[in-house]
């Protein structure tokens, strides 16, 4: 192991570069008029990864081969082998939270339910291959959870660092907004009553991805899931997703990880102890 006294700001510190050097390809090839085609269908690759490329990055320095090594072993489903119940949670939770959220919005005006079979039929192949191992999940969760998590849980509780990886996850999130619009630009007017709602629902997202990262044992591939089965439910919507505020969105998780915070205390928001790299 390579000492660091500050390995998680390096983390941060790598996948913001990571991600800027994506919004800087957007921004040459906006500037100098080039044809969509030739490098802007790869910044997304660049803003969309940098979690997870600056987590390998990490590992590799901080552990060498061993880093990877050890971070094979979290994606072995062995690790769920008596946590089946937590997984049922991880695929099946965000979608009945999405359902909800859209029948209580409806009863209220503010959306149509444009819910049906078909769209229901797609939920756990999007939420598994799509958003999963294909998609956000595995592009992300290799760092966030792979790496920060139990870096941060050496020296915090589970609940701090939850909040911590939150609030730079949701951060992040804006960064990479801005790089996949067309005029990678700074946001005019800034959507401030949006962004204050989803500040906080990405830092309960944060407290409930934890619940299950130490419920596990440290499982990567039970938060891949989740993170995949979280952003799935946005392809039941489509062509036209509702209307629906972003509060009806957020409160129910918000609700959830204040939930697993009163029943499993902030020291490791499980019944297992916390897991530490």
């Amino acid at each position: 192991m390579r000492p660091s006294r500050s390995p998680v700001l390096w983390f941060f510190a790598i996948t913001y570069a990571i991600t800027g050097m994506g919004i800087g390809v957007l921004s040459y090839c906006v500037a100098n008029r080039l044809p969509f085609n030739t490098w802007m269908p790869y910044a997304p690759y660049l803003t969309g990864t940098a979690p997870s490329l600056a987590g390998l990055v990490m590992l590799l320095w901080l552990y060498r081969l061993e880093g990877i090594r050890r971070l094979a072993v979290q994606f072995h489903p062995a690790l769920l082998r008596q946590n089946w119940p937590v997984l049922a949670v991880c695929l099946l939770l965000p979608l009945g939270v999405a359902i909800l959220t859209v029948k209580v919005a409806a009863m209220f005006g503010d959306a149509d339910s444009p819910l049906s079979p078909r769209w229901l039929a797609k939920y756990l192949h999007v939420a598994v291959i799509g958003q999963g191992f294909l998609g956000a999940g595995i592009f992300e969760e290799i760092g966030w959870r792979g790496f920060a998590l139990p870096h941060l849980q050496r020296r915090c509780s589970a609940l701090t660092s939850s909040l911590l990886i939150g609030v730079v996850w949701a951060c992040w999130h804006l960064q990479n907004c801005i790089a996949l619009t067309p005029y990678p630009v700074f946001l005019d007017p800034f959507p401030w009553a949006r962004w204050a709602v989803y500040v906080p629902t990405v830092m309960a997202y944060s407290v409930i991805f934890t619940w299950v990262y130490n419920s596990t044992g440290g499982s990567l591939l039970a938060v891949v899931l989740l993170h995949g089965a979280i952003d799935a439910p946005e392809q039941l919507f489509q062509p036209d997703p509702p209307a629906i505020p972003q509060l009806w969105l957020g409160l129910p998780y918000m609700l959830i990880a204040a939930g697993l915070t009163w029943r499993y205390g902030a020291a490791n928001l499980s019944r297992r102890a916390r897991v530490v790299a």
